[in-house]
């Protein structure tokens, strides 16, 4: 049997072994978002405890009480909504039973139950029935009382704990392990190997397997200081910022595209990403990185460098995945607040605040009026810009070349002004038409025939919103009325007239289905005015943009041609541009035609000036190309987040409805996270949103959540699972820390440290802890068969960027030189939220639309087929042996090693040997050789070893 065979018939077997996964806190949370409130207001006024008299002996506020079902016995059958009696009621399939009985619940309403008993039904609300407490709200000095929890209580050194292996102990972190690790009679497992160290070590701080030579030069090293070594160079390394980035990515929810049903890409989704790598990479301390994600666009800097940075990191806030399209905009703009508190929430301190939005949180202690305080301060941030589909913002950043820009923007509007003269005087003496020239998204007025006068150029009444979402339209963009304020809004378009005549006069809009059809047009020429109705969903057939609504005559002089107002329309209002088309004769140039002596003169004339004057715009076409080619180079943006113009405090949404407002609640934050003694609503100046004031609460060292979160995840990627093991909820649904003193320790570290991530990484993977092998011994297998003691390191499976770059460096893809980044690395490559890439989903890369500081780790049948069969895998198995048999002075036995060590970072022991010898028939020449040699690394790089670290 050869080592190919042999391999994958071991990789089968396992693969059918799959992770065992606990309550998926995913359910819980949609349970609390959207099931929730469609009991609390369909369903508890007649069956719940709070009714006056429970109707059916129904109990729906518990889940004890659907569970146990009430007159016609059992309601809901999990996993089978056709089953439960709750399902056919609210979908009203039987007269005798409809509930609620005054009327059906919406659609999106029915389909999240059916979804929600599909999934099992998870209901996390566990009171037992019969208990009858008349449950009030709680008060902020309740609040304040449930510090007692521990991931409440401030952040605390801790005292080293006594141990009998002193000895054993590398740093602090040794102390607090081994003391949990004896009290149950346990030692820790012994240190790893040289060649599993070296691997590990180097996975997890730049996501890359060391080289042949690297491994080589530190087996060699003898020196007790040989680790550490390698530790400060990983750590000095760039591909460390691309490395520990790409975790805070998964956290951040990053996309290169806003998901959804049109997908659009962020243009400029790449320059955050690029912010992170180089923040870890320069070692940025956290606390500081928190404040310029939440708030860098306000805080001062001293460069245009600085400048550039902080506003960067507000991307943070823009990247959430947003329904755009949503019509209802009030709605949309609560639904972006609500993703970007509960992106801050998990993000940096590892809460849950979702559910508050309709109710006081079931669990921790957070309010519902918190919740609307904290939402104010995001309600008073701009996110969106506004339009039928709205879209992000993106702000320009600071450069050397602004003063520059404005004087060649300036120099081309004076140029193009003058063009816009001369093609006017070319057209009116009656020579040659000027090329119309139709760019991607619109037409450009300078070249169309005619007057024309484009809606930037109109007075405007009214708010209308600027879109560019529908094709057709002329210039930069064009205007609708948000079919909203009806007969208040009005554009009005003045033109200059050259000449006095008769003019067709041409009006443009884009069409659609949602567009008013009785649109008023008002022309004001020489003779009085005349009115128009204008169907705006018939598409206008001059150029694809314009519709003719009348011949006029018009005098020589500047006057108001044109006004379109939203006066008795009940559907959207497009206002674009409009133009005028002369309608006149022009002097015959007919040269068979007898004439005067006295008109032959006057047609030399006036060719003359025709051909002077379409010199003249020539010539300007040619200055305005050569001025444009020393334009300065275009400004830079970013994603980004503004200050809302009116900023203050907001209402409570009562169960939370859009529109059905409650108190008006200060802006502020959790009293829980607030130290004792302090006020939770701060200081807020005048026309701020209070995000800096947030941003600067979220990182203080006072804050107990944000540390721990932070040094808790750190340990999350150097031991394949956290202190706590729920690394984004430190709530009461989420787990507790195995270790709650090592981690308040490392916390206190971390921040008497400034914050320093580098110098976390660097203590934690220097302690004893860390560098232990993943073998346990019986004892410890079978007392602590989960290792949540840690008593030894965890075996762990790369994760998805980590399997294709191994692969792409052991084939030579990716090559760094001069430190510089490598575009083929996996962090670079575009991320659809509708489209992940294959490998990505294969190995279980996270959904980039929400928090994930915890990818979850599957083992399926699916993997060990796309090892196999990937054309991807098979192309870099080939580039690899042709790379390591090229070596010709290499001999077959230190090639063999090389596959090894490039593959799988170790030498092949005697019985792989012995196998590969086999299969290769001890001969690597010709052909033959080259095939047999790409079977191996093939074999090697679908074999567990590639994608475990020991």
């Amino acid at each position: 049997m050869n080592v190919i065979f042999r391999t994958f018939v071991l990789f089968w077997i396992l693969q059918l072994v799959h992770l065992s996964l606990g309550v998926d806190a995913k359910k819980v949370a949609f349970f609390e978002k959207k099931i929730r409130p469609i009991l609390v207001e369909n369903c508890y006024e007649c069956h719940s405890e709070k009714a006056k008299k429970v109707k059916a002996n129904l109990y729906l506020d518990t889940r004890a009480g659907w569970i146990q079902g009430g007159d016609s016995g059992t309601v809901i059958v999990p996993k089978k909504p056709g089953q439960s009696l709750l399902f056919k009621a609210i979908s009203y399939e039987s007269n005798d039973l409809r509930m609620p009985p005054d009327g059906k619940l919406s659609k999106e309403a029915i389909k999240n139950l059916q979804k929600w008993i599909l999934e099992g039904a998870i209901d996390p609300r566990e009171n037992e029935m019969g208990m009858k407490k008349k449950q009030n709200p709680i008060s902020l000095k309740e609040l304040a009382d449930v510090r007692d929890y521990w991931a409440f209580k401030p952040v605390q050194s801790q005292p080293f704990p006594k141990v009998k292996m002193a000895g054993w102990a590398e740093d602090s972190i040794d102390y607090f392990v081994l003391a949990n690790l004896e009290s149950k009679k346990l030692t820790p497992s012994r240190y790893a190997d040289k060649y599993t160290l070296l691997r590990r070590i180097y996975f997890d701080l730049i996501g890359l397997p060391p080289s042949p030579d690297q491994i080589n030069d530190f087996i060699s090293d003898r020196s007790p200081n040989a680790f550490p070594k390698v530790v400060d160079e990983l750590l000095g390394s760039e591909r460390f910022g691309e490395r520990w980035g790409r975790h805070w990515l998964d956290v951040a929810r990053y996309a290169d595209t806003i998901g959804g049903g049109r997908n659009n890409p962020f243009p400029n989704a790449s320059r955050y990403r690029d912010y992170v790598v180089y923040s870890f990479n320069k070692d940025k301390p956290f606390d500081r990185f928190v404040i310029e994600q939440i708030a860098g666009d306000l805080m001062p800097s001293k460069s245009k460098l600085e400048y550039n940075e902080y506003l960067t990191g507000t991307g943070f806030l823009a990247l959430g995945p947003h329904n755009y399209e949503l019509q209802d905009k009030e709605l949309l703009r609560m639904e972006v607040v609500d993703e970007q508190l509960s992106a801050v929430g998990r993000a940096f301190m590892g809460i849950t605040m979702g559910c508050a939005r309709c109710h006081d949180h079931p669990f921790d202690p957070i309010l519902t009026k918190e919740y609307y305080s904290m939402a104010g301060i995001f309600r008073s941030t701009n996110s969106l810009v506004p339009g039928n589909v709205a879209s992000f913002h993106e702000r320009v950043l600071q450069d050397d070349f602004g003063t520059q820009r404005k004087e060649h923007a300036r120099v081309l509007t004076s140029l193009e002004e003058r063009l816009k003269e001369a093609i006017l005087a070319v057209r009116l003496l009656g020579g040659k038409k000027i090329s119309l020239i139709r760019q991607k998204r619109n037409l450009d007025p300078l070249y169309l025939d005619g007057i024309v006068v484009d809606d930037s150029d109109a007075k405007l009444i009214g708010k209308w919103i600027s879109s560019t979402h529908t094709n057709g339209f002329v210039g930069k963009r064009y205007l609708h009325d948000d079919n909203k304020g009806k007969g208040t809004k009005s554009i009005t378009f003045s033109a200059n007239i050259p000449r006095k005549g008769e003019y067709d006069v041409q009006v443009s809009y884009t069409v659609g289905l949602n567009r008013s059809n009785r649109t008023p047009v008002t022309i004001m020429h020489a003779d009085g005015e005349h009115k128009v109705l204008l169907d705006q969903t018939k598409a206008p057939q001059i150029l694809g943009a314009f519709k003719s609504v009348g011949r006029f005559n018009f005098d020589r002089r500047v006057m108001e041609v044109v006004q379109i107002t939203t006066e008795g329309t009940r559907k959207v209002v497009i206002a674009d541009a409009i133009r005028l088309v002369p309608v006149m004769k022009v002097p015959s140039l007919d040269k068979t035609a007898k004439k005067s002596t006295a008109d032959s003169k006057k047609n030399n004339m006036l060719k003359v000036q025709i051909k002077n004057a379409e010199i003249r715009v020539e010539e300007l076409k040619n200055l305005i190309v050569e001025h444009n080619k020393k334009a300065p180079p275009k400004a830079e943006k970013a994603l980004s987040v503004r200050e809302q113009k009116a900023v203050g405090d907001w209402h409570v949404h009562l169960r939370g409805g859009i529109r059905n407002l409650g108190p008006l609640v200060p802006r502020g934050f959790l009293v829980v996270a607030t130290p004792r003694h302090t006020s939770p609503f701060p200081q807020i100046p005048e026309g701020s949103s209070g995000r800096l004031e947030l941003a600067h609460w979220v990182s203080s060292p006072q804050n107990p959540l944000t540390a721990r979160v932070f040094v808790n995840r750190a340990w999350h990627h150097l031991f394949g699972r956290g202190i706590v093991s729920s690394t984004d909820n430190f709530g009461k649904m989420g787990s507790r820390p195995t270790h709650p003193e090592l981690l308040d320790d490392l916390a206190q570290f971390f921040i008497d440290n400034k914050w320093s991530i580098k110098t976390l990484i660097r203590k934690i993977v220097l302690s004893a802890t860390y560098q232990m092998s993943s073998t346990a011994n019986e004892k410890a297998l079978k007392e602590d068969p989960e290792n949540q003691l840690f008593s030894r390191q965890n075996r762990r499976r790369l994760d998805a960027e980590a399997i294709r770059d191994a692969m792409l460096l052991a084939s030579g893809q990716i090559t760094f030189e001069n430190s510089k980044a490598n575009q083929n690395r996996s962090l670079f490559q575009k991320i659809d939220r509708n489209k992940i890439p294959e490998i990505f989903t294969v190995f279980d890369y996270p959904n980039p639309g929400l928090v994930s500081g915890n990818r979850n780790t599957s083992t399926v049948p699916t993997q060990a087929l796309f090892m196999m069969n990937s054309d991807f895998v098979m192309r870099q198995a080939v580039l690899t042996a042709q790379n390591i048999f090229g070596r010709e002075s290499v001999d077959v036995e230190l090639k063999i090693k090389l596959v090894f060590l490039s593959c799988l970072g170790r030498e092949p022991n005697y019985d792989e040997k012995k196998l590969v010898y086999s299969y290769l028939d001890q001969s690597l020449d010709g052909e033959t050789g080259t095939k047999a040699m790409e079977g191996l690394v093939h074999s090697l790089f679908a074999c567990l070893d590639f994608r475990y670290l020991n």
